[in-house]
């Protein structure tokens, strides 16, 4: 009863070596979902929006954000991907502080 996980079809898989050996071996469990990647996209969006403020400025931050806005569906979730929130505002204030 040990191995009866193994005899399962839907829990092994079985193929050839290249010596013509069959190997059994387990079938890998399934992936769940990326938290991590996930959360290094959200890292590198909220860099890029304080690297676009601090190079164009809030007016022209606001005129590109409210251009992207207009410009169709993806657009709009862009724009409000690009919003400054208040943590947003903090680190642009910390980092013109040290410059």
């Amino acid at each position: 009863m040990k191995h009866a996980v193994l005899s399962r079809p839907d829990q092994s898989v079985e193929s050839f070596n290249h010596d013509g050996l069959e190997l059994a071996r387990r079938k890998k469990s399934r992936r769940s979902f990326p938290v991590a990647k996930l959360l290094q996209f959200m890292l590198a969006v909220f860099a890029f929006k304080i690297f676009l403020f601090l190079q164009l400025g809030p007016v022209a931050y606001a005129e590109k954000r409210n251009d992207l806005a207009e410009s169709g569906a993806f657009g709009r979730v862009a724009a409000a991907a690009m919003a400054l929130d208040p943590v947003s505002h903090k680190v642009v204030d910390a980092i013109k502080f040290v410059l």
